[in-house]
């Protein structure tokens, strides 16, 4: 793969390089490692010292005789912008191969399935998604804490009535 990270109107220090690295390159690394593709990093600063919402991060990745992705990200901070962009790069990046998969061999009922149990960015667990494992550790945290802090005329065994 042919990596190309660019800065415009902004010093492209090490701190940004490895960083840009480590959220945008390495992950793609674990789904799609080819020879063929390119992946274009652009940092650019749009209003230079004003200041203001102008830093921008722009991935283009290119593969070979199919589609390319693109993901712009604009904030405050250079540093947001990358992570924003490349959390968005990712989902796209997941969702074009799962593309691949339904059209090709994957059917669409299970591609469909497994689309609708993702978590989205910023959902939260349910009660009903708590699996028994998760479940019976709560309860034997809490089993815990209460032989350590026993509540007044707690025995730590269920009380039985005699018959």
């Amino acid at each position: 793969m042919h990596i190309e990270l660019k800065a415009l109107g902004l010093e492209l220090t090490d701190s940004l390089r490895e960083f840009c690295d480590a959220h945008i390159v390495e992950p793609l690394r674990r789904v799609y490692d080819r020879e063929g593709p390119r992946l274009e990093i652009e940092l650019s600063d749009n209003n230079g010292p004003k200041g203001g919402i102008d830093k921008r991060c722009r991935i283009t990745f290119e593969m070979p005789h199919t589609k390319t992705l693109n993901v712009i990200e604009e904030s405050e901070d250079i540093y947001r912008s990358v992570d924003l962009a490349a959390q968005r790069f990712r989902r796209l990046v997941n969702k074009y191969k799962g593309w691949k998969l339904q059209r090709s061999r994957y059917p669409i009922k299970y591609y469909a399935a497994q689309m609708e149990h993702m978590m989205q960015p910023g959902e939260t667990l349910s009660p009903e998604d708590i699996t028994q494992e998760e479940d019976s550790l709560a309860a034997a945290e809490e089993r815990e804490r209460l032989e350590r802090n026993p509540p007044p005329g707690y025995a730590g065994e269920p009380a039985t009535e005699p018959y």
